[in-house]
């Protein structure tokens, strides 16, 4: 909430967005400990194995809990299947995929997928997909 009122402030004494960007994301970086990117890019510490597709970078987080960092990243994208071809980028890099966590409702999906240090879950629409990573079990 906090970094909410920041954005509407700054947003209201005629901030640029870089600045309007820069503010939220070290309110919410504060607020939440983690590290957040609203511009762009990776979140800090993104498995180099973990490859996502082709697209715009949305939201991505990163965050530590009792010593095990996750992140959560949003592409959207233009292409026909996104969930479909975010899938097949990770098993083309060695993923596997677990069908008991597949799920189809609709034009939405979800899926997930491991390579034994990694837990990937994916969560799509025709507009991108939610990249959800953790340490695998």
């Amino acid at each position: 909430m906090a970094a909410v009122a920041v954005a509407a402030m700054l947003l209201l004494s005629g901030c640029s967005g870089a600045t309007v960007g820069g503010a939220v994301n070290g309110a919410v970086k504060e607020a939440t400990g983690g590290d957040v990117s609203l511009a762009g890019e990776l979140p800090a510490g993104w498995p180099k194995e973990i490859p996502v597709i082709d697209g715009n970078l949305g939201f991505g987080a990163a965050n530590t809990t009792n010593g095990d960092t996750g992140w959560v990243v949003t592409v959207a994208t233009s292409a026909a299947d996104p969930l479909a071809d975010a899938k097949k980028k990770l098993e083309d890099a060695g993923f596997s995929s677990d069908t008991s966590a597949t799920a189809n409702v609709g034009e939405a999906g979800v899926a997930a997928l491991t390579n034994g240090t990694w837990s990937v879950v994916l969560a799509g629409t025709p507009e991108g997909v939610l990249y959800t990573v953790n340490p695998a079990a």
